[in-house]
């Protein structure tokens, strides 16, 4: 990843957007019901989560997270400052 921080939240989304398009392909060919599809994809929408924490992002707004004053936060395991 870059050192800094705006090349880093670059590279972060393009990591989700390659993922977003392999989920949708992968969802989109899965004989899963709608449910489970919902399911797999709030799995998938946690794990971009912690991935985006892990580089000092929050995932709703894309701000460094001392910057992020998200109300309702998609990790909540992540306390913000407003």
């Amino acid at each position: 990843m870059s050192t800094s921080p705006q090349g880093k939240i670059f590279e972060l989304l393009q990591v989700y957007n390659r993922s977003r398009e392999n989920i949708r392909l992968l969802v989109g060919m899965s004989s899963m019901a709608d449910y489970e599809k919902v399911g797999f994809i709030d799995a998938w929408q946690e794990e971009m989560a912690a991935y985006f924490e892990r580089y000092g992002y929050c995932f709703a707004c894309n701000r460094l997270l001392d910057r992020c004053s998200c109300e309702e936060p998609l990790n909540p395991s992540v306390r913000h400052t407003a």
